[in-house]
């Protein structure tokens, strides 16, 4: 294992709270998390407002946040470490998808949308390795994320109790924009119902946001570093969760939300205290139920009874990938999924232009061909082998909290590569990114310290 060390004269001053993210690259931090803000409200600044007002916000925020970060490690004269060759594979993953600047099968602006999506986000997991102290700074990402996700619930809930009158209200671009993705059907039902997508694009990334709002609260309720009163406080918080994403009707973020329930309770060794959750989340269930008429929760029902269903969302992506890739072998171009590129643009191109399928692995196969598949398995093997050892080294400790949570969230996240794009999507993907550097970094930093602890003392 490697060992990390890190000079700062900023560091002494630390405290281990929430707010050492104004003590030790304050200028980083605050701009990364500007940049989860405004994208956590693009969707609602661009159904109101024309042009690119919406991605400058987020964008730019996150970009601004990498030149200093990279600015001040330079000035420091910092290396980025970790276990293994994971800082070597984080390279590989940012600079392949560049070399598809190249290609001649998209236009440039195109190009550099689609390249968005690919090199910019995993930028974010070497920021954490480098800026990433304690498990105090980590806390304060959480305690932001826990606020936005209450947020666009109470938003989401509020606009399912409107109905699709809410689109009309905000303006004709946000009735073009939207078209008909806020409708859901059901196998054997009459017509179609409204499905709430608070201040993002369309139900599903609400529904995603939600999802990693009940996992980041699990983890405070299961972990012993808080005191009872604050772990029954984000105990609470699920139900409100739960019903946000019960009224976007996206059934892959229920999936997503076992998976990770079960990867938290295989970590915290099925704990009395994740007994608890159980009716907690059950309240939750009844909730939504109850707030949608049976609805909703009927159409996450369909998943499972309607046969050969589950199957066909599982599947789809993946044909896609390969009959794009008998075809071209080395894929479209950067974007020509339609995966990060501005809606102004996509307006633009002919009818036929964009290949429109979900997951990653589909995004990977028509746009990279067989390289993308291979930074998918990158990802997926070469950099997910060290979750679990980050998990297990950090939750009996101070960090168990955000290991917990955050770690079931990483770990369970990766099921959305068939059927959905938990890597390009924002702030999913900064969030994502973030979280997977700093789960390795507090992993590194115990490491270091139970190290130094066994070392026997001078004489």
């Amino acid at each position: 294992m490697t060992a990390v060390s890190f000079s700062s004269a900023s560091e002494a001053q630390l405290t281990g709270r929430w707010t050492d993210v104004f003590r030790a690259d304050a200028m980083v931090h605050v701009l990364l998390m500007a940049s989860i803000v405004f994208a956590t409200f693009q969707g609602y600044i661009k159904d109101r407002i024309a042009g690119p007002a919406g991605y400058v916000l987020a964008d730019g925020a996150f970009a601004l946040a990498v030149l200093v970060w990279f600015g001040s490690v330079a000035l420091r004269r910092e290396s980025i470490r970790g276990p293994g060759a994971l800082p070597v594979l984080l390279l590989v993953i940012i600079c392949v998808p560049i070399l598809y600047l190249l290609h001649p099968g998209t236009p440039l602006l195109v190009k550099f949308a689609g390249l968005r999506a690919w090199s910019v986000f995993p930028l974010a997991a070497v920021i954490a390795l480098s800026v990433v102290r304690n498990a105090g700074q980590v806390r304060a990402y959480t305690g932001l994320i826990l606020a936005l996700c209450i947020v666009t619930a109470l938003y989401g809930i509020y606009q399912y109790t409107r109905g699709p009158s809410v689109v009309l209200d905000a303006g004709s671009l946000a009735l073009e924009r939207h078209g008909t993705s806020i409708y859901y059907t059901i196998a054997g039902a009459e017509g179609s119902g409204f499905r709430a997508f608070s201040t993002f694009t369309f139900p599903a990334p609400f529904a995603g946001m939600m999802v990693f709002g009940i996992l980041l609260a699990a983890g405070i309720v299961v972990a012993r570093v808080w005191r009872l009163r604050a772990r029954w406080m984000a105990a609470l918080l699920i139900p409100l969760y739960f019903a946000g994403m019960t009224v976007s009707g996206t059934r892959a973020a229920l999936i997503v939300l076992v998976a990770g329930l079960l990867t938290l309770a295989w970590f915290r060794r099925l704990s009395i205290a994740q007994i608890l959750l159980i009716p907690i989340v059950a309240l939750a269930v009844h909730i939504g139920t109850i707030l949608t008429a049976g609805q909703i929760t009927e159409r996450y029902r369909s998943v499972l009874i309607q046969e050969g269903l589950l199957w066909m969302y599982l599947t789809l992506p993946v044909r896609t990938a390969y009959n794009y890739l008998t075809e071209h072998p080395f894929g479209l171009g950067l974007g020509r999924t339609g995966v990060g590129v501005p809606f102004a643009i996509t307006n633009r191109m002919p009818n036929d232009y964009f290949v429109f399928t979900d997951g990653d692995i589909g995004r990977a196969g028509v746009e990279l061909g067989i390289v993308g598949l291979v930074v998918l398995v990158l990802i997926m093997i070469a950099l997910f082998r060290y979750i679990p050892w980050a998990i297990r080294t950090l939750r009996e400790g101070p960090a168990a909290d955000f290991a917990l949570g955050a770690g079931s969230l990483v770990f369970a996240t990766a099921l959305l590569l068939l059927i959905g794009s938990p890597f390009s999507a924002v702030p999913h993907g900064i969030i994502w990114w973030f979280f997977f550097g700093a789960l390795i970094k507090l992993a590194l930093l115990e490491y270091d310290r139970q190290v130094a602890a066994a070392q026997p003392e001078p004489a």
